[in-house]
This record gives structure tokens, sequence and C-alpha cells, in this order.
């Protein structure tokens, strides 16, 4: 988490190694789901990391900010 000045304010930590996105999700906008990847991590790294390619989530005290929906 980043303050409006750019300060870290709170990290997140999921056991995986390949974080690919963040976005905010649910009716409210306060549960953060995190991707991550498993492709191109070794045998080694996926016995250290066996969630990795997973979809994690959690719920956030804050609320994320809405993005307009496409309309064609």
């Amino acid at each position: 988490r980043f303050s409006s000045q750019g300060d870290i304010t709170g990290i997140m930590h999921v056991p995986a190694r390949r974080v690919t996105m963040v976005a905010f999700g649910g009716a409210d906008l306060r549960t953060l789901y995190i991707t991550t990847a498993r492709d191109g991590a070794s045998e080694v790294e996926l016995l250290q990391y066996p969630h990795s390619g997973g979809i994690f989530s959690c719920d956030m005290d804050v609320a994320g900010c809405g993005e307009p929906k496409y309309v064609d």
C-alpha cells in the first residue's frame, strides 16, 4: 500500500514469487485479488512455492477505485 505522498504504508505477502497483477473487486471494491505466474519457475522454486500460479484474495480496510465499463 502506498500513501498519497508515495510512501509505502503496507505490504501484502503471498506464498508465491511471481506476482503478475493486483486488482480490487467485490461489491464494495474492498477485496484485493493477487494473481501469480507459474510459467518459467524451476522445479526447485515450485517445491518452495507450490501455490505459484494461484490467485489470492484478501479483505482490505480501504476500497479500490472503480474503472469505467467499456461501451462499444
